[in-house]
């Protein structure tokens, strides 16, 4: 995360900019999860530097969360929302709604895996795979509180 954000956050910016200086300006921007940082660049909220600056402290408190404390885990389904529902657990949301057929789980990792099992199991051609984090990114695993000032 410490790497992986400040670096997407920097492609972003510069696509921005390279489709800028040919003209091209978007009417909207959205963004999820450390997209919403070059969301807010591409919309002029926030200036390069801050944008990689944020990106940076925002990784840097991911890879300092205790994943031993806190072990969690994320997994990819080609199901919507409401077909991917009737699995889940306690310990296991949904971390994001990609499209009508494809939602992320988030959560404890051993429910998670049996989650993913049992999709497995019910659909075989189905794609449900673990992603290689160690964090539940987008649940209430990684509520932390701010530091004292």
């Amino acid at each position: 995360a410490e790497i992986s954000q400040p670096c997407c956050t920097a492609y972003q910016i510069a696509l921005v900019d390279l489709l800028g200086h040919y003209g091209i300006k978007p009417n909207a921007v959205l963004g999820h999860s450390s997209g919403e940082i070059a969301a807010a660049y591409a919309c002029g909220a926030l200036t390069a530097r801050e944008a990689i600056s944020i990106a940076y402290y925002r990784g840097k408190v991911m890879a300092e969360l205790d994943s031993v404390k806190a072990p969690g885990a994320m997994a990819a389904v080609g199901l919507g929302p409401e077909d991917v529902a009737p699995y889940l657990r306690p310990g296991v949301a949904v971390g994001c709604e990609n499209s009508p057929s494809s939602t992320t789980l988030t959560g404890d990792r051993n429910a998670l895996e049996l989650v993913v099992q049992q999709i497995k199991n019910a659909l075989p051609d189905i794609l449900v795979r673990m992603l290689n984090v160690d964090r539940a990114y987008h649940s209430s695993k990684l509520k932390t509180p701010l530091p004292n000032s």
